[in-house]
């Protein structure tokens, strides 16, 4: 459990990224191509981009770490 956990941590998106996203959703970009822009997984930018969709902006500040890729 605790290599799972040590795992997932390894794999959050630094909030400077999250925030990026932000940006481009807010200049008309949509998740492919804020994907390639970010340097992100396509599917994680997707879930934001849904997110973003219902208006919720909080996860543009949520627990990355502060080291880039």
């Amino acid at each position: 459990m605790e290599e799972r956990v040590q795992s997932l941590r390894k794999n959050r998106v630094p909030n400077e990224k999250r925030r990026e996203c932000l940006e481009l959703f807010e200049q008309g970009y949509g998740y492919k191509k804020t994907a390639q822009l970010a340097g992100l997984n396509t599917y994680t930018v997707r879930e934001y981009r849904r997110r973003f969709a219902q208006g919720d902006r909080s996860w543009a500040d949520r627990g990355g770490s502060i080291s880039a890729r």
